[in-house]
C-alpha cells in the first residue's frame, strides 16, 4: 500500500498536551499503587481512561479552533453509521480545519491516518508521535517529502529513509485493528490539502488530486478475517473564505462497501468521482 496521507498538525498534539496533567494523574496513581504493594489498574483500563481524557479534551480544542476560524454547515450526517467499521474518505483542502471540523461534527469517535514527514525538530517529532500513539492515530511518512524537513542542522534529517518502510507496516497493522474493532477512521486519499504551510503538488493549481488507491486495500485487508463489513464514506469540503472566517460546508455522502464493486481501482475511481461532487 503505497498511499500516504497528509497530517493534521496541530489536533493530535492539542489532544495530549491539553490532557497531560489529568494523563499524567491517572499514570502516577498506578505507578503509586505498584510500589505500595496495591494491585494496580489493569492495564486495559488505564489506557482507556487515557484515551477517553485525551479524546474529550482534543473535541474541545477542535470545537475552540473551529468557532474561531470557520462557520460550518454539515450535510447527509444521516449517511453515517451509528456503530461498526467506519472510514471516511475526504477531499483535503485545508491542513488544519478538515480534521478538526471532522472531529467537532462526526458524532462518533474518529481516528485520523496522518503524515509526520512535516516535522522540523526532534522535540516536534517525539510529541508528536507520542500524541498519535496516544490517540491512536496511525502514521506514515511520505516518501516524496521526507528529504525536505531537517531540524535547522544543514544534512541532518529527522526521520531516515529506512524508516518509511516501518512506519507504513505499523499504520497498517493500527488501522486494520481499528477496522477490525468497530471504530472510525478519517483518510485523505489526496495526500495534500490546498491551504498548507508547506509547499506542496497543489502549489500549481490544482483544486484536487488523484486519490491514492491505498485506502480501499487497507480496507481489503481488514476485512480479510470474514466479519468485518467497512461502510466506506466519501467525504466533500467546500470553503468559502469570509471577511473573518471561513463558510464550511461539510458533506457526507452514501456509504460505498467494497464487496459491491469489481476491484480496488473501481471503487477508488467512484469514491473520488462522488467526494469531488460533494465538494461543489
Amino acid at each position: 500500500m503505497s498511499s500516504l496521507w497528509h497530517s493534521i498538525t496541530v489536533a493530535p498534539a492539542l489532544g495530549v498536551v491539553l490532557g497531560l496533567a489529568p494523563v499524567m494523574l491517572v499514570r502516577q496513581r498506578s505507578e503509586k499503587g505498584k510500589q505500595s504493594g496495591h494491585a494496580p489498574d489493569r492495564p486495559p483500563f488505564v489506557v482507556r481512561v487515557i484515551r477517553v481524557i485525551s479524546q474529550c479534551v482534543l473535541q474541545i480544542g477542535c470545537w475552540f479552533i473551529t468557532t474561531a476560524g470557520t462557520r460550518i454547515t454539515v450535510e447527509g450526517l444521516e449517511n453515517l453509521p451509528e456503530k461498526g467499521p467506519l472510514l471516511i474518505a475526504a477531499r483535503h483542502y485545508h491542513h488544519l480545519y478538515d480534521g478538526c471540523i471532522l472531529l467537532r461534527c462526526i458524532p462518533r469517535r474518529m481516528h485520523i491516518f496522518v503524515a509526520l514527514d512535516w516535522i522540523r525538530t526532534r522535540w516536534q517529532r517525539s510529541l508528536m508521535e507520542w500524541a498519535c500513539t496516544t490517540l491512536v492515530w496511525p502514521t506514515v511518512l511520505r516518501t516524496e517529502r521526507l528529504f525536505l524537513t531537517t531540524d535547522g542542522q544543514e544534512g541532518e534529517r529527522i526521520f531516515r529513509i529506512d524508516e518509511v518502510k516501518k512506519y507504513l507496516r505499523n499504520a497498517v497493522k493500527d488501522a486494520m485493528l481499528l477496522l477490525r474493532q468497530g471504530e472510525g477512521l478519517v483518510i485523505f486519499p489526496e495526500a495534500y490539502p490546498n491551504v498548507d504551510p508547506d509547499p506542496n503538488p497543489k502549489d500549481c493549481g490544482a483544486a484536487f488530486l488523484p486519490f491514492r488507491a491505498g485506502f480501499v486495500r487497507l480496507v481489503a485487508l481488514a476485512e480479510r478475517d470474514k466479519q468485518t463489513r467497512v461502510a466506506i464514506v466519501p467525504t466533500g469540503f467546500c470553503y468559502t473564505p469570509g471577511k473573518r472566517r471561513w463558510q464550511v460546508t461539510l458533506r457526507l455522502g452514501t456509504p460505498l462497501y467494497r464487496q459491491d464493486y469489481e476491484d480496488a481501482t473501481a471503487l477508488a475511481s467512484v469514491i473520488e468521482e462522488r467526494v469531488q461532487e460533494l465538494s461543489h
